[in-house]
């Protein structure tokens, strides 16, 4: 089971997630996300991962996803930040050769 609630306030919007990010869970999370992108345009995301406690094949692509569509996320747990470190280095393998760095997400 999956909890996800949004948190809202002057300069982000931010998703947290909190249970399993796995099976039919992702496609909730999924159209969570696409909803606070349609209702919060321009401004940024993140996704709060602290409370996963299990990650799926589906829950890492969802991950990489919104990843890409620039969100940023918050992870404390080795699960979680072991596979946001992933993400971020395959990240910007891929568009090496750009001017444009991020920093570590889960710092933000």
């Amino acid at each position: 089971m999956l909890r996800v609630t949004t948190h809202i306030d002057d300069t982000m919007v931010t998703l947290q997630l909190e249970g399993r990010l796995a099976g039919p869970a992702v496609i909730e999370a999924e159209r969570c996300w696409q909803v606070t992108c349609v209702e919060n345009p321009g401004r940024p995301r993140r996704l709060d991962l602290r409370g996963v406690t299990f990650l799926d094949q589906e829950g890492k692509a969802f991950l990489k996803r919104v990843f890409q569509q620039g969100a940023s996320f918050l992870s404390s747990g080795c699960l979680t930040r072991a596979y946001v470190e992933e993400i971020t280095r395959s990240c910007k393998e891929g568009v090496e050769g750009t001017s444009e760095e991020r920093s570590p997400p889960w710092r933000n």
